[in-house]
């Protein structure tokens, strides 16, 4: 659920032209307007390095200001020259994707479900015509404000991931609650979409339980007999422990989000 109003880019072109700040020409490109939606497509049941496994159930998490990004040359957009502020170029950080040009973006604070029973949509996202293939988002802590209600496992935490894990004739039943310091900005996750004046997908946000590229898991690392100490077949991660650290540091890899073309 977005909370935040958002000031999107058609916004910023309407006011700058308004008080004259700049004027269009034929040349320049029109923002293609694109529904974002939280997408289970890349929570998929997976076996980590461990040989546990493991079957997400539930999968939430606190977010905010998804941008979009290319590759090689950008014209001198309307993001560029009325939007700077809002539309930072992405910092340099190892990602499949990563170094684009943001020319997209979908502004405001999010609690995405990626397994609701019916796909959430986040907003519209504002992009400049071009030939994407990056995705950039940032985490935060979610607040009462996010309409959470007392008691909610997600309140004060960035992610909640509830599953099972399974190895030989062993099950163990875990929740995962996870505390990722705000700021922290996932860059360069996959998106592939050539944007023009007629493009009219859906942009699906998904996380993957595998990376599409390597293959290697979000739950790597991670034995969960051991979580499971006292045997009864639960586990709870939780800020502080070791296995937090691990799960919370694969969480935040370019190789987990990306962007599903619906």
């Amino acid at each position: 659920m977005a909370r935040k109003t958002i000031l999107t880019i058609p916004l910023l072109v309407a006011a700058s032209l308004g008080a004259g700040v700049c004027e269009p020409t034929a040349d320049e490109p029109t923002p293609v307007l694109l529904p974002v939606v939280a997408d289970g497509a890349g929570i998929a049941t997976c076996t980590n390095d461990l040989g546990w496994t493991v079957e997400v159930s539930a999968f939430r998490v606190a977010i905010e200001d998804l941008e979009f990004t290319v590759e090689g040359e950008v014209h001198a957009s309307l993001l560029r020259r009325l939007a700077d502020v809002a539309v930072p170029v992405a910092r340099a950080h190892p990602g499949h994707s990563a170094g684009g040009e943001v020319t997209g973006e979908l502004l405001g604070e999010l609690v995405i479900d990626l397994l609701a029973e019916e796909a959430e949509t986040l907003g519209e996202a504002t992009l400049l015509p071009g030939d994407y293939n990056g995705l950039n988002l940032t985490f935060r802590r979610a607040g009462p404000e996010d309409g959470l209600g007392e008691g909610d496992a997600l309140l004060g935490h960035s992610a909640v991931i509830l599953g099972t894990a399974t190895r030989d004739a062993v099950s163990v039943s875990f929740e995962a609650v996870l505390d990722i310091d705000p700021g922290t900005q996932m860059v360069g996750g996959p998106f592939d979409l050539v944007v023009d004046e007629d493009t009219t997908a859906t942009l699906g946000l998904t996380a993957y339980t595998i990376d599409p590229s390597e293959g290697d898991t979000l739950f790597d690392g991670l034995d969960f007999g051991e979580l499971d100490g006292d045997g009864d077949g639960i586990a709870s991660i939780v800020p502080g422990d070791v296995a937090h650290n691990v799960l919370m540091k694969t969480l935040v890899r370019h190789d987990h989000w990306g962007i599903e073309v619906q």
